[in-house]
């Protein structure tokens, strides 16, 4: 039962950011026109993200795992993930812009793929593939956003 008390920073930490940035969405969504379901005002999609986040981080605070690992093997393990996702958002940020969303986005999360030690390398490059090509077919083809999908 003490287990269950002793919960894991990370996934406490993690859970109550995610919760935090939800509410900050809500607050700033409730400025603008919400609309209906019909009508969507330019504050309905924000709104509709806020929740989600608020939903999201309490799931992450609900299961966040009980224990922990020791302080030796966090450490390594938390350096590693933490260059990795570093690498991945720059990645994307200074690739977006040169070569278009789809190689921006297979790059980046094929980056934050390889944070996970256990992650092989095609194991990381098909995640990269299916979030690119989903993400293409959902902003470029289903909504049409003017997003160059291709340098």
């Amino acid at each position: 039962m003490l287990a269950y008390l002793k919960l894991r920073r990370e996934d406490v930490i993690a859970g109550l950011i995610t919760v935090a940035v939800g509410l900050f969405i809500l607050t700033e969504a409730f400025d603008y026109r919400l609309g209906t379901l019909t009508r969507m005002g330019p504050g309905y999609f924000p709104m509709l993200l806020g929740v989600c986040m608020c939903l999201l981080g309490a799931v992450l605070l609900v299961f966040a795992e009980p224990g922990g690992r020791s302080e030796s093997e966090s450490e390594g393990s938390n350096l590693r993930g933490v260059l990795m996702v570093t690498a991945a958002f720059l990645a994307f940020a200074l690739l977006i812009e040169r070569v278009g969303m789809v190689p921006a986005i297979f790059v980046a999360v094929f980056l934050a793929s390889l944070s996970n030690r256990t992650t092989s390398l095609l194991t990381a490059a098909m995640l990269a593939v299916g979030t690119a090509l989903s993400c293409w077919l959902i902003f470029s083809l289903l909504l049409g956003l003017q997003i160059k999908a291709f340098w």
